[in-house]
C-alpha cells in the first residue's frame, strides 16, 4: 500500500512539473492573480488565468492592491464567476493602445457574472486624463467605452467605484438582459482645463431587464441615456452631478431606421448642476434620419438641484431650425410621464424651466402632474411646441431644440 501511494505521489509530482508556470495562487474555488507589482508589466494575462482556473468561483483583487490594465481585459471563460475588487484595477493611460478598441474591460457573451467589492473600497480607475486631452485637439480619436456588457445575461456589478473613464463608463448592449448595477459610483474629474468629454454614466440599449439602484454620478455628458432597444429599464435612488441629464435618446440618426426605447421607469432622483435633469432627444425626419417610437417612460420625483432644463423634449437634434422645419420628426411618443418634479433650475434660461419642443410629423403622448419645480427668481415658464391640449401645465410659445 505505502509503495501504491509513493507511486501515485510521485506521478502527481511528476504531473505537476509538466503544468505551465501560473500567476495564480489557488486555493479551492478562489483564485488570486500575482500582480506584477510594476505599470509596465500588465496583470490582465494572470487575471486572466485566474479566470481560466475558477471559472464559476472567486477571483479576488486583495485589499490595498494595484493590478495594471494595460491591455483589454476580456471575461472569456466565466461561467458565472465572481470578481471581487477590494484593491485598484488601473487602467494604462497609452493613447495609441487604446485608439480603436471597443471596451477596457469586455464582458461579452458571457452567462453568469458578478463583479462587486464587499467592503465598498474597491476602484477601477480609467485613468482617462490623457485620452480627454488628446480629444481635446484630435476629434477623430477613438476612445474606448471603460465597462462594457455585450450579449451576457445575468450579470451584477455591485458596490464598486469607478472613476476617470476615457470615454463612456458603463454599456449594456448587444441585447443583453437581466444586468443590474448596485450602489455603484462614478467619477469623472479632468485635473487640465479639457473637459472629461462623452463620459456617459450608462448608456443602456438594445438590453433589457437593467436595474440601477443607488448610483451616484459626476461626469461630463448623460447620467443615463436610454439608447436604441432600450426595454425594461428601472432607475432608483440616484444622484447626477454635472451630468446632461436622465435621457431618452438620442433616437433617428440612422436613415431608414426605427429607434425604439420602451418600458422605461425612473424613481428618485437628484439632478445636480445638469443641462436638463430628464428629457429625450430625437432627430429630425428627411432622407438624412430615420424615425423614433418612444413609449411607457415615467419620470418619477425629480428633484431638480441648478440645472439648466427641468425637463426637455428636443425634436430637431443635430441640425439646424431651417432643416427642422422642412424635415421635421415624425417619432411617435406615446404613455410619457413626468410625475413630480421639484428644486430650483438655474439661472441661465431663467424663468424657463422646461422646453418641449414635441416632433412636428409626429405624436406627442406626454403627461405632466406634479410640477412644483421654479426659476430662481420670478415664474416658472415652460415654453411649448406640438404639444397637447392635456399636457399638464400651462405652457408659453417658442421651443426649440
Amino acid at each position: 500500500m505505502h509503495s501504491v501511494n509513493a507511486l501515485l505521489l510521485l506521478a502527481g509530482i511528476a504531473g505537476a512539473a509538466m503544468l505551465p508556470p501560473t500567476r495564480v495562487v489557488e486555493r479551492a474555488a478562489t483564485c488570486t492573480p500575482v500582480a506584477g507589482g510594476s505599470g509596465s508589466i500588465d496583470d490582465v494575462p494572470a487575471i486572466q488565468s485566474a479566470i481560466a482556473a475558477c471559472p464559476s468561483g472567486t477571483i479576488v483583487i486583495p485589499p490595498s492592491s494595484t493590478y495594471y490594465i494595460n491591455s483589454v481585459f476580456s471575461f472569456k471563460g466565466c461561467a458565472g464567476c465572481t470578481l471581487q475588487v477590494e484593491g485598484l484595477l488601473k487602467v494604462a493611460s497609452d493613447t495609441d493602445y487604446w485608439n480603436g478598441k471597443d471596451a477596457i474591460f469586455d464582458m461579452s457573451g458571457i452567462t453568469g457574472a458578478t463583479v462587486y467589492s464587499s467592503t465598498g473600497a474597491g476602484v477601477i480607475d480609467g485613468n482617462g486624463q490623457d485620452a480627454w486631452d488628446r480629444f481635446a485637439t484630435d476629434s477623430s480619436y477613438d476612445r474606448p467605452t471603460l465597462f462594457w456588457i455585450n450579449g451576457s445575461k445575468n450579470v451584477v456589478v455591485q458596490n464598486l467605484r469607478f472613476k476617470n473613464a476615457p470615454n463612456v463608463f458603463h454599456s449594456a448592449r448587444g441585447d443583453s438582459s437581466n444586468i443590474r448595477y448596485l450602489d455603484i459610483n462614478l467619477s469623472a474629474t479632468s485635473k487640465s482645463a479639457n473637459l472629461p468629454k462623452n463620459t456617459d454614466g450608462w448608456d443602456i440599449g438594445p438590453a433589457s431587464y437593467v436595474t440601477i439602484a443607488g448610483a451616484k454620478v459626476t461626469n461630463d455628458d448623460d447620467c443615463v441615456a436610454f439608447k436604441p432597444g432600450a426595454n425594461y429599464v428601472t432607475v432608483t435612488d440616484i444622484t447626477c452631478i454635472g451630468s446632461h441629464g436622465l435621457s431618452v435618446g438620442s433616437l433617428g440618426s440612422k436613415a431608414g431606421a426605427t429607434d425604439t426605447v420602451q418600458n422605461i421607469y425612473v424613481k428618485g432622483a437628484t439632478m445636480t448642476n445638469s443641462t436638463k435633469a430628464a428629457g429625450i432627444k430625437l432627430y429630425p425626419g428627411g432622407s438624412a434620419h430615420g424615425t423614433a417610437v418612444v413609449r411607457n417612460v415615467t419620470w418619477e420625483n425629480v428633484v431638480v438641484d441648478n440645472s439648466e432644463y427641468a425637463f426637455q423634449i428636443q425634436s430637431c437634434y443635430g441640425e439646424d431650425a431651417s432643416y427642422c422645419a422642412s424635415s421635421p420628426s415624425t417619432a411617435q411618443l406615446s404613455d410619457i410621464y413626468v410625475k413630480g418634479i421639484s428644486g430650483t433650475t438655474a439661472s441661465k434660461y431663467s424663468p424657463t424651466t422646461m422646453n418641449i419642443n414635441c416632433p412636428a410629423g409626429g405624436s406627442c403622448g406626454v403627461t405632466l402632474s406634479g410640477v412644483t419645480v421654479k426659476p430662481p427668481s420670478g415664474s416658472a415658464k415652460v415654453l411649448c411646441a406640438n404639444t397637447p391640449s392635456s399636457l399638464g401645465v400651462t405652457c408659453s410659445s417658442g421651443a426649440s431644440g
